[in-house]
């Protein structure tokens, strides 16, 4: 035995003594996670448990432990929460945990083109991200390309350099990105027939020799795109359908889909419901100019996009709204009932005078002095990039609210590439320029005549503001005094991957607005409910800057809406069932509260994006005094995340993790965890899906009150063009005072009559 080979040997012994004791796959199967904030971390001490495997994080600890040792904990349940299945991957329509169970995948789809090659492959770690774990692997020769939840990434490099890392200590598993992973069940059946798809193709690959393939394997009509998408080249091409498996293999394809070819087109009477000018039976009286000339707003300098089928720009209540556009997706000379209808609940000033039998303007809108662009989103939205082309050219026409009464699919398919898009947009609606360029994009969802998931695309997207329906008048043009009913058109959530959605509604069926030929008519469908939103948004940003001197964010503009939302427990949903509170996926956080947020009884606080997480762990906190004692405290936190995984199906969109809470006499409450009276209670477990995180108190004495936001995972790039690849800022708003008043339940229902 050699000299050399001890000191080897030796050396591999004592590597391995020192090593963290992480337990085997075998034994893996057993465990839960926990996660402990950092106020229970003497836990640990008082159990005597040996942890099998403990990150601390500083604001809380994540650790593994077996059953045994969890029911020693359970005597301090409130301290802690616990997460079954906590590495569970859905990936290709399978759920699985890559370690113990991995998918069932057909040979097809599991064969991988020239695998020498560098390519895209899976890394999972055992809790959330650290950065200096994506340091260690980016040294390697790794890049990091998307996160996918729960704690895993795709990312790009050779087999040699993946495996070299396979013993550090953070990583739980490693493996090949599939073709299945970029092929949905759904898109695998398709015959000789030939379909347009959407192609993400991951830059490192080389663009043009990956087209070339496509090419070979009968690609057609390729058109690409670059430098949109921030991680990925974008690619649309009609490909045959049995050919899909073979681009799915292709070194750098990273997701395939067929392109949504379903989709579409989605007065003062509705603006004065919004504004809570009703009398105690829910009619609606006139006087909404007087009511903005009251709070003194009325949209002035603020330009909002009506992105649709066009604008009659002619009409006597938009001719003096509608700005010039610059760039190919402007109207021009188009022009529909339903864009001219979106316009008029936007902006409409109401100068024809044309009053209905009530005495109500028929052409006045939410913001009367806002001002409008006009864009097609046909045929745009076809293109590679086209969503966030459509985005850029409102962006670089002044608008700063997009409103989008449409849709380009009809069904549910999740977080989709388009829906990636919208997001990516949300935070930066022109790439190409320095900084981020925000845009507030208001949604209508789908049409989806209740149910359970129907909504279409791009519904599912985190970073905007969507918008159900609520009934608003008859199509005879009589008031239905069922404001607080949902209509039967709108649709429900939850998304695919469990998110809820819509995050508002508001008057949908019918509204009252003007339409071709200087006219006037009544439209039911969710997309006259997002026009109200944006409107109302508009005149927020009036308000914001005349207090701030800026714009607000995406986010803020959601912070400052949902929490003073009305709740509509009590009343229909559009099923005819009876709905609970808020937060659902049915009525959101529920319907517009334009007075609330206008002109509100108490002191609002704003805070927009002032502080940024660079690691999981952080915290921020806000001490609240109450002088007095306050009725309600709403509190509510929103976040524009990083760009989802585009894949489609159920994976879970969700990236960066934030969570909410406040502790009083001891207990933690956390956001999103509501009761049966609609206020928030004490333990639970943080909510880690959605990014509209609310806490709502009743009662509250006067003292001092602390709210933290806690980064429970920073996983990607939250805040584009600042900082490095780990961040993520926030904003909240927070009203306290009077409890908001319920609306007025009523034991009758008039018909309802649906225009298709």
């Amino acid at each position: 035995m050699t000299r050399r080979f001890i000191l080897s040997f030796l050396s591999a012994l004592l590597i391995l003594l020192l090593a963290p004791l992480v337990p085997s796959a075998e034994a893996q199967a057993s465990l839960v996670a926990v996660r402990v904030p950092v106020a229970g971390q003497e836990l640990w001490a008082r159990s005597g448990i040996a942890d099998e495997l403990v990150i601390d994080y500083g604001a809380f600890t994540w650790a593994l432990v077996s059953p045994a040792e969890l029911v020693a904990l359970e005597s301090d349940a409130d301290a802690f929460q616990v997460y079954p299945n906590p590495y569970a991957l859905t990936l290709g329509g399978e759920t699985f945990d890559p370690l113990l169970s991995p998918p069932r995948v057909s040979p097809e789809l599991s064969v991988l083109a020239d695998p020498g090659k560098p390519r895209l492959h899976l890394m999972q770690f055992y809790g959330p991200t650290k950065s200096r774990w994506l340091l260690e692997l980016e040294a390697s020769g790794l890049e990091i390309v998307q996160y996918i939840h729960p704690f895993t990434y795709v990312v790009w490099g050779t087999a040699d350099a993946l495996d070299a890392q396979t013993q550090q200590d953070f990583l739980r598993w490693t493996g090949d990105y599939l073709p299945a992973y970029a092929l949905l069940p759904m898109y695998r059946t398709q015959t000789d027939e030939h379909v347009r798809v959407r192609i993400l193709i991951h830059p490192a690959a080389g663009l043009e020799e990956t087209l070339q393939a496509i090419a070979a394997l009968g690609g057609t009509q390729i058109e690409a795109q670059s430098g949109l998408d921030p991680v990925f080249d974008l690619v649309t091409v009609i490909l045959p359908g049995t050919q899909l498996p073979a681009v799915a293999a292709l070194p750098g394809v990273y997701t395939l889909q067929p392109v949504s070819t379903d989709g579409g087109d989605r007065g003062e009477m509705s603006n004065q419901v919004n504004a809570g000018n009703v009398f105690s039976n829910n009619r609606a009286y006139p006087g909404y100019l007087s009511w903005l000339g009251r709070v003194g707003l009325s949209g002035a300098g603020v330009v909002m996009a009506n992105v649709d089928s066009g604008v009659d720009q002619e009409h006597p209540d938009l001719v003096s709204r509608v700005l010039p556009c610059s760039g190919f997706t402007c109207g021009d000379d188009a022009a529909s009932h339903h864009g001219t209808h979106t316009a008029g609940i936007m902006a409409g000033d109401g100068s024809s005078a044309v009053m209905d039998s009530n005495g109500f303007l028929r052409g006045l809108g939410m913001a009367p002095g806002a001002m409008l662009v006009e864009q097609l989103y046909a045929p745009t939205y076809y293109a590679p990039g086209g969503m966030l082309t459509l985005m850029t050219q409102s962006y670089r026409n002044d608008a700063v609210i997009s409103n989008n009464s449409w849709g380009p699919g009809s069904r549910p398919v999740g977080y989709d590439a388009d829906t990636r898009l919208v997001d990516v947009g949300v935070r930066d609606a022109d790439p190409e320029q320095p900084g981020n360029q925000p845009l507030t994009y208001v949604l209508s969802i789908m049409n989806g005549n209740g149910g359970t998931s129907s909504q279409g695309t791009p519904d599912e997207a985190k970073n905007v503001f969507s918008v159900g329906s609520t009934q608003m008048q008859y199509s005879t043009g009589s008031q239905n005094l069922e404001i607080n009913n949902l209509s039967i058109n709108s649709a429900y959530g939850p998304a695919l991957d469990g998110r809820n959605l819509p995050l508002m509604v508001a008057p949908g069926c019918y509204v009252d607005s003007s339409v071709l030929s200087s006219g006037y008519g009544m439209i039911c469908g969710t997309s006259m409910s997002a026009p109200h939103v944006s409107g109302a948004a508009a005149l927020f940003f009036e308000k914001y800057r005349e207090q701030f001197g800026s714009d607000p964010s995406p986010a803020l503009v959601k912070a400052a809406f949902l929490p003073v939302a009305y709740d509509l427990a009590g009343h229909l949903d559009a099923n005819g069932r009876v709905l609970g509170h808020p937060f659902d996926s049915k009525q959101g956080w529920g319907r517009l509260n334009l007075a609330a947020v206008l002109n509100p009884p108490d002191e609002v606080l704003y805070f927009d994006q002032e502080y940024v997480f660079t690691e999981s762990g952080q915290t921020w906190t806000v001490e609240i005094t109450l002088k007095k004692p306050a009725d309600i405290l709403r509190a509510m936190l929103a976040w524009c995340d990083a760009p989802g995984h585009g894949l489609g199906g159920t994976t879970p969109a969700w990236v960066n993790d934030l969570d909410l809470s406040i502790e009083i006499d001891g207990q933690t409450y956390y956001g999103n965890n509501f009761g049966d009276d609609g206020l928030s209670i004490p333990g639970g477990t943080p909510d880690d899906k959605n990014n509209t995180e609310g806490i709502f108190l009743g009662s509250l004495p006067a003292g001092t009150y602390t709210l933290t936001v806690t980064a429970a995972n920073i996983s990607a790039d939250g805040v584009p063009n600042f900082g490095g690849d780990l961040d993520q800022d926030f904003a909240m708003v927070i009203y306290f005072g009077e409890r908001l008043p319920p609306p007025p339940v009523f034991s009758y229902i008039f018909p309802l009559f649906i225009n298709r």
